[in-house]
């Protein structure tokens, strides 16, 4: 009888430190990742950077990362540390909010892809190669390959 009682005590301990947790290392992932998010948007979306490729692909990955930060990682703090149910309750919300997740954080990992190709191309001592570094086919890729991932994780 004591080390069923021994083992329930341990599983209650354990459950706590998980909430803890979450309720505060979680809140200040979100926190802080918001905050950093934002601010390598506005760095990157100053107007001496707008006509660099790389710095767009850069932009659009953090408003991913900040998408796939405020839908994911908010829901499972306030759900696992705070008790609130939001996504539970409602299966659309539900659904909505496993769907963003997942393709902002494909998202996310196709714009540094992206960057690091276009980086590729302005080093390159070829000529030709250096000019597929464009704002236009910048914006070609990110829309090209939004739609694409979008698609792809759409729900069948």
């Amino acid at each position: 009888m004591s080390s069923q009682s021994s083992s329930t005590d341990v599983i209650t301990i354990l459950e706590s430190i998980a909430t803890y947790l979450y309720r505060f290392g979680g809140l200040i992932l979100v926190v802080f990742g918001s905050i950093g998010c934002i601010l390598n948007i506005m760095v990157f979306s100053q107007k001496s950077l707008r006509k660099n490729p790389c710095a767009t692909y850069l932009v659009v990955e953090n408003i991913f990362n900040l998408l796939f930060i405020n839908s994911l990682l908010l829901s499972i703090t306030l759900e696992s540390g705070y008790n609130i149910y939001f996504t539970s309750k409602n299966i659309v919300l539900c659904h909505l909010c496993y769907y963003t997740s997942l393709f902002s954080n494909v998202l996310s990992s196709y714009c540094l892809i992206c960057a690091s190709i276009d980086r590729v191309f302005v080093t390159s001592p070829n000529a030709s190669t250096r000019q597929r570094s464009t704002l236009r086919f910048s914006y070609f890729c990110i829309i090209g390959g939004t739609i694409f991932w979008m698609l792809f994780h759409s729900p069948s």
